[in-house]
């Protein structure tokens, strides 16, 4: 077996394991079976129409952003004002963008799109990734938010990138036992809890004279949500407080709080399994309703879909079939072929599940080649 993306260090994502194209032998994979790899992707030339879905050239990008992001922390937590060089991070963002844009028009991105080594930067990293991928699907939608700026402005997502990579640096000036928060697993203890609430204005305060103001702004607001809950608590003119909600909050701050979301979700802490998109996708649109802003979330099911590209399917005619491609307008009606009786060889034509008269799905599991 030939790699068909590389393979991340689960501890440290700045560390490749392993290159695209490396030939796989058993040792290797016991290895990687001790280092609890969940899976891998390996070349398959019957699903090769897979291939356009890797992010095969995404990791020297993602690893400058998370050496970036663990250099601003680290200088938080010897208790020093971050010297932030914005030109830095505008460079790595657009590095990034660039590198995404190779992946072509469509991507979905099978290369572990939520947290790489699950410590503070990697959750940066992993929300940064994902913020910018929304944000370049949501162009028409950031010109119209945007619009009392020039549409080649509006429609840039440098100022997003950045404050997406330093979205949660307040945390760093907090105790560490309000560090490990987050929305879905807040603090029990008000104490704690109220610590823990103060890290986004906190992250202002630290960063508002070092980067441009949209995205010190996209900081401090990146836990509003959309039906008006979340914090800060923002004092008016008039004495009140309140929340912001809607499209009062920056555009770039929900896009955050959305990709936030969905990578505290892919990996609880009370739980060692990470979530399937479906899972994560039903969270959101279920106990998380409300949250999110509804057009974001539609294109973050486009873009995180709950069949992805490469896990099989049982369908309700009793035949197995593996999804190959989504249907953007409805994620979770995907194109699939049928699998022949050894349960890995394509057989048919390709079955769009969208159409009235097409099967439905009653099982997923995950395919571990692509």
């Amino acid at each position: 077996m030939k790699l068909a993306a590389p393979v991340t260090h689960p501890d440290n994502p700045a560390q490749d394991l392993l290159r695209f194209g490396y030939v796989l032998e058993a040792p290797v994979i016991e290895r990687m079976r001790e280092m609890n790899i969940a899976f891998v992707y390996v070349d398959y030339p019957a699903l090769d129409s897979l291939d356009k879905h890797l992010a095969v050239y995404l990791s020297p990008a993602r690893q400058a952003i998370y050496r970036q992001i663990k250099e601003s922390i680290g200088q938080v937590q010897k208790q020093t004002r971050p010297a932030i060089s914005y030109d830095t991070y505008c460079n790595a963002t657009r590095d990034l963008v660039s590198t995404l844009m190779m992946q072509g028009q469509n991507p979905i991105y099978l290369d572990q799109m939520s947290r790489q080594g699950g410590d503070a930067v990697g959750h940066a990293a992993a929300v940064a990734h994902l913020s910018l991928l929304l944000g370049l699907k949501l162009e028409d939608y950031l010109i119209r938010q945007r619009h009392r700026v020039p549409a080649h402005q509006a429609k840039s997502v440098v100022n997003l990138g950045v404050a997406a990579m330093l979205h949660d640096l307040g945390l760093s000036k907090l105790p560490e036992e309000a560090q490990e928060a987050s929305d879905p697993e807040p603090p029990r203890d008000r104490r704690i809890l109220e610590q823990w609430q103060t890290h986004s204005q906190v992250g202002y305060d630290l960063l508002r004279e070092g980067v441009e103001a949209t995205a010190a702004a996209a900081v401090f607001q990146h836990h509003q949500h959309f039906d008006g809950s979340g914090f800060p608590v923002i004092k008016t003119n008039d004495g009140r407080s309140e929340t912001m909600s809607g499209e009062r909050i920056h555009v770039f701050a929900r896009i955050i709080q959305c990709a936030n979301l969905y990578d505290r979700l892919s990996a609880p802490r009370c739980g060692h399994r990470r979530r399937s998109n479906l899972e994560i996708m039903k969270l959101i649109r279920g106990q998380y309703a409300g949250w999110c802003d509804p057009t974001i979330v539609h294109v973050l099911e486009a873009l995180a879909p709950p069949y992805p590209p490469g896990c099989r399917l049982r369908l309700s005619d009793g035949t197995r079939a593996v999804v190959v491609d989504i249907n953007p307008h409805k994620p979770s009606k995907p194109i699939v072929r049928r699998l022949d009786s050894d349960n890995w060889t394509t057989i048919g034509e390709p079955i769009d599940l969208s159409l009235s008269d097409a099967p439905r799905i009653v099982q997923m599991s995950l395919l571990q080649a692509a």
